[in-house]
């Protein structure tokens, strides 16, 4: 059991966190740039169009901005889950008079995520927010760890892997396990029970509205918002417990 002191406000008796992944364990940016990319060009392929202007697009549609190298802070990737993704994609280029179809769509996610599943591409995408590993460090053995996110269980458990971070998390729970999506309290729920813990003895930390309305709708007594560039920190702020930038603003007991 572990308690946390963030910019003065002190979270007691947590016996268990659950982070979400994008955003709050890793920059957002780096990872999800190459997967939108990858996407992009694959749809193009399965549309046979040779266009650089309309991968760009497409990954914004994603909400990923290549000129920029900026997330929109309205998602959808980093809060809403693939299908929704997917059906967006299909609509807007549908829309746009392309001849696209579902199946192109869902093709050009497998085999993105197959390049990605690569561990030489997720060591060079993946960047830690900082102070991340310091402070898993520091919890190591006294509390328990989850991983909630809408990326796939399996690249969860091997990029803890990779990072050396396997043993600070005791349960992974990835989109393709997910039963209702966030905010729905579902997962939240899950890993508590599954892990034997209460809410009472429960943090939550992401960097959406969406992770944040999880987490309180499952009764997490500790609500820990990381911000990130989908962060709205105006809706955030009055539903956290705590806000911070990164995890050198906490001070572990």
């Amino acid at each position: 059991m572990i308690n946390l002191e963030i910019n003065g406000a002190e979270l007691k008796n947590i016996e268990l966190i659950i982070f979400d992944k994008d955003g709050t364990l890793f920059e957002l940016y780096p990872y999800w740039s190459k997967i939108a990319m990858r996407r992009s060009e694959n749809i193009c392929k399965g549309l046979d169009i040779v266009d650089e202007g309309l991968v760009e697009w497409i990954a914004l549609k994603m909400g990923v901005n290549i000129r920029s190298q900026r997330m929109n802070p309205e998602g959808p990737i980093g809060i809403y889950n693939r299908e929704h993704i997917q059906k967006s994609l299909y609509n807007e280029l549908k829309e746009r008079g392309y001849p696209i179809k579902e199946n192109i769509i869902q093709s050009a996610f497998r085999e993105t995520d197959e390049y990605v599943h690569k561990e030489e591409i997720l060591r060079d995408s993946l960047v830690p927010v900082r102070g991340l590993l310091n402070f898993l460090k520091s919890i190591d053995g006294r509390c328990k760890g989850a991983i909630f996110s809408y990326d796939l269980t399996d690249r969860l458990e091997l990029i803890a892997r990779l990072f050396g971070i396997s043993d600070n998390f005791d349960m992974f729970l990835g989109g393709d396990r997910i039963l209702y999506s966030k905010p729905d309290p579902w997962g939240a729920i899950k890993i508590m029970s599954d892990l034997h813990i209460s809410p009472e003895n429960t943090a939550l930390m992401g960097d959406s509205i969406f992770d944040i309305e999880c987490g309180k709708r499952a009764r997490c007594n500790h609500l820990i918002t990381i911000l990130s560039d989908i962060s709205n920190s105006k809706l955030l702020g009055p539903v956290s417990n705590a806000v911070l930038k990164d995890f050198t603003e906490i001070s572990v007991h």
